[in-house]
């Protein structure tokens, strides 16, 4: 599997940014932003008046304000003129994307003059967009609350209707989502995109994780059954009853601390592994 890294380096090579190579990623992070904060990032893509080229880098999503924000502009250039369409060239931008502009811009300023560092660009706070026929639609954005950055980004339009700090979350989802693949390799879930985040970013597969099976309280079943008969027999007995109750979640908590893995009680790859259960 291609990592974010490698993605960088071909890039550079063929002298071409597509932040669509980490699609899969991004998909992913949008995810878990919407987990950590419940529908702080919703989709746009079906308002009318918007015409979207499908293209991968495109992640159709605003803060609930912003959208309403752009319905408005839509419905009122739609008005003034009915066959009217706005093309995005973008919209949120994960922080996988902006790592990407970032590493470039370090890397080669002539391929990439100017990136935001990660967690610190308007387009992560779902709270801007780019605008392709942007003149067009420029008096109907403004007459409903969405601002111009100007002539050294004409095509960029921001709106303040929404929290300011999105980008953080977007941070805070991706090392989220490394802590839970990667239990062993934990990263503080701060929303600082440091050198220690950016180096697991770059190690990142463009894809996204792959999805693993991960047991916690409630659960029930076959595999529950194992765990508890593995846990029994390493010194950490249980009811063998195929239920993951608090008195399995505790023992899985004792075994995880003597193992030195992060202690929280669900039983992911890592731990699977150390009681010898393979599925």
């Amino acid at each position: 599997m291609t990592t974010v890294k490698e993605a960088i380096e071909a890039m550079i090579r063929e002298r071409n940014v597509e932040t669509g190579r980490v699609s899969g990623l991004s998909r992913q992070i949008i995810a878990q932003m919407n987990t950590l904060q419940t529908g702080i990032l919703v989709n746009f893509e079906n308002l009318p008046g918007i015409n979207s080229s499908g293209a991968a880098h495109l992640n159709l999503y605003l803060q609930t304000g912003a959208k309403e924000a752009l319905r408005a502009a839509l419905r009122s250039g739609i008005a003034q003129q009915p066959s009217l369409k706005m093309t995005i060239n973008s919209a949120f931008r994960t922080v996988a994307q902006q790592h990407i502009l970032y590493r470039v811009y370090q890397r080669d300023p002539k391929l990439i003059p100017l990136a935001a560092k990660p967690g610190n660009s308007n387009h992560e706070d779902g709270l801007a967009i780019d605008v392709n026929n942007y003149n067009v639609w420029k008096p109907y954005l403004l007459a409903n609350g969405w601002q111009w950055l100007g002539g050294n980004d004409p095509v960029h339009f921001f709106n303040t209707n929404g929290r300011d700090d999105v980008s953080t979350l977007g941070v805070k989802a991706f090392q989220s989502l490394w802590n839970r693949y990667n239990p062993t390799e934990r990263v503080t879930v701060d929303g600082n995109f440091g050198d220690q985040t950016a180096a697991k970013m770059d190690r990142c597969p463009i894809g996204g994780f792959a999805v693993v099976n991960v047991f916690r309280l409630g659960d029930n079943g076959a595999v529950v059954t194992r765990i508890q008969q593995h846990l029994s027999n390493v010194g950490f007995p249980v009811a063998v009853n195929g239920l993951f109750d608090r008195q399995t979640k505790d023992a899985v908590i004792k075994f995880q601390l003597k193992q030195g893995l992060a202690a929280d009680g669900d039983v992911g790859p890592m731990t699977l592994k150390l009681l010898g259960i393979k599925l």
